[in-house]
C-alpha cells in the first residue's frame, strides 16, 4: 500500500512537472527592453541571443502594451531575467515604477540612457550589460541598477546618475535624468570627475600625458577612497589616490586632473539642479541650510602606496 502511494506520488509530480515545463517553453524571455514614453508608450524587447528587437508596440499603459507584445509573440512575455532597460528622456518615474512593482522586472536590471528606436536597430545588448558591469567591477561607475535609479529619483532632487551610449571604449558617459523625463547630459570631463567623486573602490590603469615631457605613460590607480566632511559650515569632499611607482612629476599631473574633473562636475550637477554625489544628507546632519547654490570644496590627494 505505501508502494503504491509513493508511486501515485511520483506519477502525480512527474505530471506537475511536465505541466511546468510545456508552461515555461511557452515563455517569452527578454535580456533587454526599451521604453519611450512620449503621448503613447513605445515599448520594445530583446530576446537573449538575439541580434535585433522584435517591432515596437504601443499603447496607454505598461499592462497594454506587455499584452500587445504577447498577441505578437504567440507566448507569455517574461520580463523577470531582463538584464537591461533603455530609457530616453521622455520616460517618467511612473511606468518605470509599473515595471518593477506590477510587472515583476528585476531590480537588479541596468539602466541605460538612449533613443529606444535607434539602440534596438543594431543593438548588442550582451556587450552593453558587460561593460556596464566590469565599469562598476573597477570602480569607475557606481551602481545603475533599476533599484538605485528608483531610490535617487525618490530624493529630493528627483535625479539619478545613469550611463549612455559613449563614443570612446573606455567609459561610459554620463547623464542627469530627471523623474519628470527630462535630461542634462554631462560634459566629457565632468562625466570623468562624477567618477572620482561617486567611486567606491577598483585598481584600473589609465594614461597621461605630462605637461613637460608631452609623452604619454601609464599610471596604475591602485585605490580610491572618498571621504565627505562638513568643516565650518562648508562641505568637503576629499578624494584621495594611491597610485604605484610613479613619478612625482606624474602624480602632480594626476591630481590636477582630477581637481578640474571633479570641480566641473560638482558644478554641472548643481546647474542641473541634482545632488548626486551625497551632499543632501551630509548637508542635513550637520544642520546646515540646504539650497541649489551649495557647492562642495573638493580636495585632491594623489600618494604612493
Amino acid at each position: 500500500m505505501k508502494r503504491f502511494k509513493l508511486l501515485f506520488f511520483l506519477a502525480f509530480s512527474l505530471l506537475l512537472t511536465g505541466c511546468s515545463s510545456e508552461s515555461i517553453a511557452d515563455r517569452v524571455y527578454t535580456q533587454a527592453i526599451g521604453l519611450s514614453c512620449d503621448e503613447e508608450l513605445s515599448f520594445y524587447t530583446q530576446g537573449f541571443e538575439q541580434d535585433s528587437a522584435t517591432e515596437p508596440v504601443t499603447g496607454m499603459s505598461i499592462a497594454e502594451v506587455l499584452r500587445c507584445e504577447e498577441s505578437v509573440n504567440g507566448g507569455k512575455i517574461f520580463i523577470g531575467h531582463t538584464e537591461l532597460l533603455c530609457l530616453d528622456g521622455t520616460c517618467t518615474l511612473e511606468p518605470t515604477e509599473e515595471l518593477l512593482f506590477e510587472q515583476g522586472l528585476s531590480p537588479a536590471c541596468k539602466i541605460l540612457y538612449t533613443n529606444p528606436e535607434e539602440y534596438f536597430q543594431d543593438a548588442d545588448s550582451t556587450a552593453t550589460v558587460h561593460m556596464i558591469r566590469m565599469s562598476e567591477q573597477n570602480g569607475l561607475l557606481s551602481s545603475t541598477e533599476l533599484s538605485t535609479v528608483l531610490n535617487e529619483w525618490h530624493g529630493i532632487w528627483e535625479t539619478a546618475l545613469i550611463p549612455t551610449e559613449s563614443k570612446t571604449e573606455d567609459y561610459p558617459e554620463l547623464v542627469l535624468l530627471h523623474k519628470n523625463g527630462t535630461c542634462t547630459k554631462l560634459s566629457d570631463i565632468a562625466s570623468k570627475g562624477m567618477y572620482w567623486l561617486r567611486r567606491n573602490s577598483g585598481s584600473f590603469t589609465m594614461t597621461l600625458e605630462t605637461p613637460e615631457t608631452q609623452e604619454k605613460q601609464d599610471i596604475f590607480i591602485e585605490k580610491t577612497k572618498i571621504q565627505k566632511s562638513v568643516q565650518h559650515g562648508k562641505l568637503y569632499y576629499h578624494v584621495k589616490v594611491n597610485t604605484k611607482d610613479s613619478t612625482q612629476e606624474l602624480r602632480d599631473t594626476l591630481q590636477n586632473l582630477i581637481q578640474k574633473q571633479c570641480k566641473l562636475a560638482a558644478l554641472e550637477m548643481l546647474n542641473a539642479n541634482a545632488d548626486v554625489i551625497g551632499m543632501q544628507d551630509l548637508l542635513e546632519n550637520a544642520e546646515i541650510e540646504i539650497d541649489n547654490n551649495t557647492k562642495p570644496e573638493i580636495e585632491i590627494s594623489v600618494t604612493v602606496s
